[in-house]
This record gives C-alpha cells, sequence and structure tokens, in this order.
C-alpha cells in the first residue's frame, strides 16, 4: 500500500495535472454552445502541441527543474516540500512562472483567436497559487490535492460549456483525486483538512475562472 500511495503521488503531481487536463479537452470531440471562434477540438494538431508545450514548460519543467535547484542549494530538504515553512519559496517560484505563462499566451495571441479556456487555465493557476501561499502560513495546505482540484475545476467548467459534454472525464478526474487524496493522507503527509481544503479551493476558483473566461 506504501508503494501504492507513492506511486499515485508521482503520477499525479500537481505540475502534471494541468497537462492531463490539456489533453483530454484537446483530443475529445466537443463543440462549444456558443461558438466565439474555432473550438479547442478542431484546432490544428500543430497549434495544440504549441499551446502544449507552453503549459509543458512552464508548468512542469522549469518549476521541477528550480525545485531541484532549491534542493541543492538546501533552500528545501525534501523535494516533497514536506516543511510547511519551506513552501514559500516553491509557491513563488511557481507563481512567477505562471505569470509569465499567462503573459506568453496572452501575447501570442493579440487577435484573441485561441479558445478562452487556455488563457483561463493559466490565470487560474495563478490565482490558486496566490490563495495558498497565503494559507501556507497557517497551515500545510496539500499542493497535491489542489493540483487535483485545478484538474477537476477545469474540465467541470469545459464541458459546461459544450454540446456535448463528456462529464465521465469529471468522474475520472474526482476518482483521481480521491486517490491522490487517500494516497497522501496513507503517507501521513497531510491532515484531512489540509487535503480536503486544497482540492475544494482550488477546484471552486479554477472553475470559476476557466467559466468566466472560457
Amino acid at each position: 500500500m506504501k508503494q501504492l500511495s507513492h506511486l499515485f503521488s508521482w503520477l499525479f503531481l500537481p505540475l502534471l495535472m494541468p497537462l492531463y487536463g490539456l489533453l483530454i479537452v484537446m483530443f475529445y470531440p466537443a463543440e462549444e454552445l456558443v461558438q466565439q471562434g474555432i473550438g479547442v477540438y478542431a484546432l490544428p494538431i500543430s497549434i495544440k502541441w504549441i499551446v502544449f508545450g507552453m503549459f509543458a514548460v512552464f508548468s512542469l519543467v522549469a518549476p521541477g527543474l528550480s525545485f531541484l535547484g532549491l534542493y541543492r542549494f538546501k533552500i528545501i530538504t525534501t523535494i516533497d516540500i514536506e516543511n510547511r515553512t519551506e513552501r514559500l519559496y516553491p509557491l513563488l517560484i511557481m507563481l512567477i512562472y505562471g505569470i509569465m505563462l499567462y503573459w506568453l499566451i496572452g501575447e501570442s495571441d493579440p487577435k484573441q483567436l485561441l479558445p478562452g479556456c487556455f488563457l483561463s487555465l493559466a490565470l487560474s493557476g495563478v490565482a490558486v497559487t496566490l490563495v495558498f501561499m497565503g494559507l501556507t502560513q497557517v497551515l500545510k495546505i496539500s499542493m497535491h490535492a489542489g493540483g487535483a482540484g485545478i484538474l477537476t475545476g477545469f474540465l467541470y467548467a469545459y464541458f459546461m460549456q459544450q454540446h456535448n459534454p463528456s462529464y465521465l472525464w469529471v468522474a475520472i478526474s474526482i476518482l483521481m483525486a480521491g486517490m491522490v487524496i487517500s494516497a497522501r493522507w496513507y503517507l501521513r503527509k497531510h491532515t484531512a483538512l489540509e487535503l480536503f481544503l486544497g482540492y475544494t479551493l482550488a477546484g471552486i476558483i479554477t472553475f470559476g475562472v476557466v467559466y468566466i473566461g472560457g
């Protein structure tokens, strides 16, 4: 059970969750209720991979390498960032890269031809990180659960705006959240409050930002 919990923790890293969400919406054949331009599924495959690459660099690769740097220079004692007092710098790094991603997507699409959910997903990451930066001063809120909340909130907001929504994917994201929350609780990384608060807040914030901006 312990090995399985570690596996879930790595498979559902918070840095990976936006990428899972993007892959789902990019390749599920959905059609928007209100056509304001080309839909996500109908985008040329080259554009999809460019957008995915932007998110991969600024949501996964750059923060991941930065965390390794923090660990190497002993600013954080573990890659998991288990110590609550050490979480401010990693969250600040995530915030900076999130702002850079938001700016890059906006600058790359001055005529706003891309579906709004891409820019909204980047903005929701910034908003969630800001909230977590504030809360981490008083409790060790779970970033794993927050990542799962971002995935669920994003998919739910996106599919609510489609003619043929796939709430199965939303259900799968909730199942994934249950797996990662159970894993982090089993490994005694967080209390139940830290886990459920992280998931709920991230889910609500992401849903609101993406639904309004998508």
